[in-house]
C-alpha cells in the first residue's frame, strides 16, 4: 500500500478558534452591557433619601401606627371609573367629615408616576379631584385637621 493519503475539506486553524473565541466573549459582553443599561435607565431612585434617618423614626411611627388601631376607624376605598372614594366612619360606624384628605399615589413598581391628589368632601366620604388610569396603584391616604395629622393607610387598589 504505497498509496499516499490526502484529507481534503475544512481545516480548523488557530484563526478559527479566536474568531470563537472573540464570538463567545463578544456576545457575553453585549448581553451584560445591554442588562446594566436596562437597570440603571430603568431605576426610578430611592424611596427614603437617607436610611439611616429613616430607621430612626421607625419606632415613633409604629407609636403612631397603634395609636391609629385604637382610634378604631373603618376604611373603605374604592376607585369606579377611576376616581378614588374614600368612605371613613367611626367605631360606631358614623361617617366621619370636616378634614381634608389627601393621596400620594402611584405604580408599585416605580415612582415615576407618582402624584399627588387631594380629596373633596361629599355626601358618602371623600373624592379624589381626579381619575387615574387603569392598573394597579399605591395609594398612600392622610387626613388632615390642621397640621395634625389624624389617619394615615397605605392600600393597593386596581383600577379596572
Amino acid at each position: 500500500m504505497n498509496a499516499q493519503y490526502q484529507a481534503t475539506g475544512f481545516r480548523f486553524t488557530g484563526w478559527h478558534m479566536l474568531a470563537v473565541v472573540v464570538a463567545f466573549f463578544g456576545t457575553i459582553i453585549s448581553v451584560n452591557v445591554f442588562m446594566a443599561y436596562s437597570a440603571i435607565s430603568t431605576f426610578p431612585g430611592l424611596n427614603a433619601k437617607n436610611s439611616y434617618v429613616a430607621s430612626q423614626n421607625y419606632n415613633r411611627l409604629l407609636d403612631d401606627a397603634a395609636a391609629q388601631e385604637a382610634q378604631g376607624w373603618q376604611a373603605r376605598l374604592t376607585a369606579p371609573d377611576g376616581v378614588l372614594l374614600l368612605e371613613l366612619r367611626e367605631r360606631s360606624g358614623a361617617l366621619l367629615s370636616g378634614f381634608e384628605v389627601s393621596a400620594l399615589v402611584g405604580r408599585p413598581a416605580g415612582a415615576s408616576q407618582d402624584k399627588l391628589l387631594d380629596f373633596a368632601a361629599t355626601a358618602k366620604g371623600f373624592s379624589a379631584m381626579e381619575a387615574l388610569p387603569r392598573g394597579r396603584w399605591l395609594v398612600s391616604i392622610e387626613a388632615h385637621d390642621n397640621d395634625e395629622l389624624l389617619w394615615r393607610s397605605t392600600r393597593s387598589i386596581v383600577v379596572d
